[in-house]
């Protein structure tokens, strides 16, 4: 994984198992884009999952998989580059 250079063309997707999900938060604030949420849903378990976003707060999403490596449930499940 790595960082997106200034103007370059690198776009990144994140993948969230919302069942999974149990809305901690860690990952909404490990991000440093913004790209996370929490969802006004609530999954089967009856937690207000994540939501994540190509274009967060400050930008767009960079794959630097803060998310993935703080998550304690395991949620993030894939960071992969996607152009």
């Amino acid at each position: 994984m790595g960082v997106e250079a200034v103007g370059g063309t690198v776009k990144w997707e994140v993948k969230v198992d919302v069942e999974r999900c149990k809305g901690c938060g860690i990952c909404v604030a490990a991000c440093p884009m913004g790209n996370f949420k929490l969802s006004d849903m609530v999954n089967g378990m009856g937690y207000h999952y994540v939501e994540w976003s190509y274009m967060g707060a400050l930008g767009p999403c960079t794959g630097c998989a803060a998310c993935y490596w703080v998550c304690p449930e395991y949620s993030i499940i894939e960071v992969r580059e996607v152009g």
